[in-house]
Order: C-alpha cells, then structure tokens, then sequence
C-alpha cells in the first residue's frame, strides 16, 4: 500500500505541510491540527501523533470567595439551623468541580422534593452542601415543578442545572435518610463518594412498611377521624372498610396512570355511594353516614401537600406554591364531583336528609387525647415513617391537642386554635428533630394529622352539601382549605425553634471520616484528559 507521509507543523492558525525529503508544492490547511504526522494512504487521511508530544492539562484553579458571596450564603441560610455554614477551602487544599457538586445538589434536591419536603428546607440544604463543598457563586430557583442552579463566575464557562420534580408525595423514611446524608456534609462526616452511594441507594429503595401495613393504618386512621368526627362505632367500622378499599383503589389507578383528578373522582363516588346505600338499607343513619365519608373527604386530601404550600407561599417559593395549589384545587375539586356522582347513582334509594335534625358531637376532651396519639400512629405507619418516630410523633401529637382544647375553650376561631396549635407543633418538631437528627417532616406529618384535622366542619359542611342546602358547596371547599392555617403555624413555629435548634447542632462533636475522599471525581466522562471546569 502506498503511502506518503507530511511532516506538519502549526503556524497560528495555519497548518503547513509539505512531502519529507521530496520537492513538491507547499500545501496550507486552516483546520486545528494536533502536532504530529499526517499520513496518507488509499484508505483516507490518518492522523499518527508524535512520539513524546502530550497536550497539557488544563489546571483548576481554586476556588476564592468574595466577601459578596460570603455574605449571599449568609441571607440564604439565615433563620435556619446550618446559619452558621460558610464557603471555605478544604483542609487539603483540593475541591470537588463545579460540575460534581451541581449534579449532586440537584439530585439531593429532587430526592427532598419528591420526598414531601417543602421549599425552605431544599433551599437550605443545597445551599449548606454547596457552601461546605466551597461553591458560593451559586444561583437557585425553584421555577415551578422543577429545581435551577446557575454557577457563573468571570473568566469561566457557565454551568447550568435543572431537575424536573414529576412525582410529589411523603415517603418520611427516605427524607429522614437524605436528611442524615445532608447534615453528615455539613459536619463533615463524609465525603461526595459516601454521599452520592447514599443518595443512590434512597432512591432505589422500596417504602418503608409493605403496602397492606400502609393500608391497614389508612383503615385505623379513619377510625379516629370517624370518631372526632362526630360518628359511633357503626359509621367507625365503616370507615375502616372503605379507608382500606380506596387505599387499594388509588393504587391501581395510579398504577394506570390515571391522573389524580380521576382518582379522586372515583375515590369519592364509590365512597358516597356506599354511605348513601348504607343509610337506606343498614341501621346508619344519615350522621353517621356522613361521619363516615368525612372521614374519607379527611383522609384523601393531599394534607402535607397543602402544608407544604402554605409553608411555600410565605417563605417566598410563591411559583412553587402556586404549582402545588393547582394541583390541590383539582383534588378538591375531583372530590366534590366525584360526591356529586355518587349521589346521582343512588337516586333510585329516594333518600331525604334534612341537615337542622342532625347534630354531630366530637369526642370528650380525655378520648380525644388518646384518638390523637392513634392517628398520629397510623399516620405515621401510612406515610412510610421509621418505627423511632411512632412514639415521638404520638407524644407531640398529645400536647398539640390540648393546646387546641384550651384554644376551643377560650373560643378564639378554629383559624386561630390550629394556626397556635401548629406553632406549638412547629417549634416541638423542629428542636427535637434538631436533637435526633431527623428531618422535622417526620414528626410533622403524623402528629398534625392526628390533632389539627379539622374533622368535625369538614363532616357539618358535608352533610349540608348533601342536603343540598344553599352554599354548602362552598362551605364544604373552605373547610376543607382550613388546612392552610396549619401550614402558617409550622412555618411561625420553625421560627421560633430555630435558634435553640441551630446552638444544639452547633455542639455536636465533628468527627473526620478516616476515608475522605478530597480527590477530585468526574461525573462525565472526560476527553482527552480534559477538564470540565
């Protein structure tokens, strides 16, 4: 095979080549050719590097912080337990690349999200990481259903992130871990290797209890809310049933991927139509049948979704917020069609209901006491919580209770007893979660589910929405929507635990991982030894 070989060199931009040792026209290329020799033959243009010759590596250069930005990571964090994080070089002098730290950030950040965290507390928890791992010229935003993080700083490719969040709910045993993983970083337990394992292996777990657990819990939380709503031991025992079936129910449609709407559509017209058959053809009487669906109407809602959106809305995440209450209002608006069609299928039982004849009592101040402790059990169980919570999120529950009892009494508005009721649960939850380095959610969710829901307006507004009086619709969506009060409590409580919660993380005892990892980890592949920032 014949073949001539050009020995090139690089003029500027320029690449001249002319035959070795042969006379010949001179030859000029304007395309960026690697020093070496170009050797033709019949089969194309190869390129053959020369021996010894080796681009040279592009060198990170370290990363300086400016008092600006110093002072940005400090408004970011203010008011939160990791106040005191600032960006500051490692003890070696080596640092994670931009890149890296980005691609975690936002995978911790969706992992939070879609865990049942509000917006407050993701903000936080990148800023903190990201601050310990010396990336300060950071920008976050959560612009709708998705999580943006800007890193640009002069002389320096902009790197851009984003993370879509597609599923939200509460999984509390996943964020108690992320959280653990979070606050390992901060107190430098760990490094981005350990942290990212971690991080992996939360997200490939499976829930925390088997689904018939989840569902039995469901069952005995409707129990209670039966019960505070007003209802005996006949629409009780209902409640468990159709608690338990409709878990199943939204199961497999959301396996269907049915959308939520439609969900809650059939959810509530099975379970209005069971009550309404329930009255005409068993001993219920329209009370207790209306407990019993209030108790669905209760348990249905997506509560740490509407608490998370109060806590949204007056933290400032008002795009987040507004993303998350569409989603809320399609729910309640799923349920109230899906009511209205299960009392268009039972026509034919002739039923007549006059709301003024009924009265619905709530339970005695020692039975509501110990329902709260069981609900927030169940609720705890339902929602996928690890078994150290139960207890805690019983007792707090107890105590929430009894400010709302005293509130009652002193008859300052159910607004105002669940807003102070979640205050006191707000500041409870933060310090103790603080204390057992858990993420407050954990003791949130349980425990107000157990003593704020506001069961018995819920089941009033009900049953005059099935006596068709006038307005009840209204009446029963703002009832309902009560709920937001308790999302504003949490947040004023947070605020006022935050500091005795921040002293108590600041004296922990930091402890160096023996197997720190400080080198530098590529997450792409690298080209040609090539560095990404």
């Amino acid at each position: 095979m014949a073949m001539l070989v050009w020995a090139v060199h690089i003029s500027g931009s320029t690449v001249e080549g002319g035959l070795e040792q042969l006379p010949g026209p001179r030859v000029e290329h304007t395309a960026a050719v690697i020093t070496g020799f170009i050797i033709l033959s019949s089969t194309g243009l190869e390129i053959m590097p020369r021996m010894g010759a080796r681009r040279p590596a592009r060198q990170r250069r370290p990363r300086v912080t400016t008092a600006e930005q110093r002072r940005d990571i400090a408004l970011l964090l203010r008011g939160s337990i990791y106040a005191g994080v600032s960006p500051s070089p490692t003890a070696t002098g080596e640092e994670y690349s931009p890149r890296q730290v980005i691609d975690f950030c936002l995978d911790l950040g969706e992992v939070m999200l879609s865990s049942g965290a509000d917006a407050r507390s993701v903000e936080v928890a990148i800023v903190a990481v990201s601050a310990t791992w010396n990336l300060a010229a950071v920008e976050l935003d959560f612009p709708g259903s998705s999580i943006h993080m800007v890193y640009a700083v002069p002389d320096e490719p902009t790197i851009a992130g984003l993370r879509a969040v597609r599923d939200t709910g509460a999984d509390l045993h996943r964020l108690n871990n992320v959280y653990g993983v979070v606050d390992d970083i901060v107190g430098h337990r760990t490094d981005m290797t350990q942290a990212s394992q971690r991080l992996v292996e939360e997200i490939r777990s499976d829930p925390r209890w088997p689904y018939r657990v989840v569902a039995g819990a469901m069952g005995v939380l409707g129990i209670v809310v039966a019960l505070q709503a007003g209802g005996t031991y006949w629409s009780a025992a209902g409640a468990f049933v159709l608690l338990f079936v409709l878990t199943y129910l939204g199961r497999i449609l959301g396996r269907r991927y049915l959308p939520t709407f439609f969900v809650a559509v059939a959810q509530m017209a099975l379970a209005t139509a069971a009550g309404s058959v329930a009255m005409a053809y068993s001993p219920i009487n329209p009370g207790e049948a209306a407990s019993m669906v209030a108790a669905c109407v209760v348990l249905l809602l997506p509560h740490p979704s509407i608490v998370a959106t109060a806590q949204d809305a007056i933290s400032g995440f008002r795009s987040l917020a507004l993303v998350r209450g569409l989603g809320i209002g399609l729910v309640v608006l799923g349920m109230v069609t899906g009511i209205q069609a299960g009392l268009i299928s039972t026509r034919w039982a002739d039923l007549e209901v006059d709301p003024s004849a009924i009265h619905l009592t709530g339970l005695t101040p020692f039975w509501a006491l110990f329902a709260s402790a069981i609900a927030a059990a169940a609720n705890a169980f339902a929602q996928g919580a690890t078994a150290r919570v139960v207890p805690i999120s019983m007792a707090v529950a107890v105590f929430t209770q009894l400010i709302v009892q005293l509130c009652a009494r002193a008859h300052i508005g159910l607004q105002m007893s669940l807003m102070l009721g979640a205050a006191i649960l707000g500041a409870l939850s933060t310090w103790t979660a603080a204390r057992l380095r858990i993420s407050p959610a954990s003791i949130v969710v349980p425990a107000f589910c157990g003593a704020l829901l506001p069961s018995l307006t819920v089941a009033h507004s009900l049953l005059q929405f099935i006596g068709h009086s006038p307005g009840s619709g209204v009446a029963f969506a703002f009832s309902v929507l009560t709920t937001l009060a308790i999302g504003a409590g949490l947040v004023l409580g947070n605020i006022v635990a935050t500091g005795g919660a921040r002293r108590m993380v600041s004296t922990r005892t930091r402890i160096r991982s023996a197997s720190l990892d400080t080198e530098p980890r590529a997450t792409v592949p690298e080209a040609g030894g090539r560095l990404d920032s």
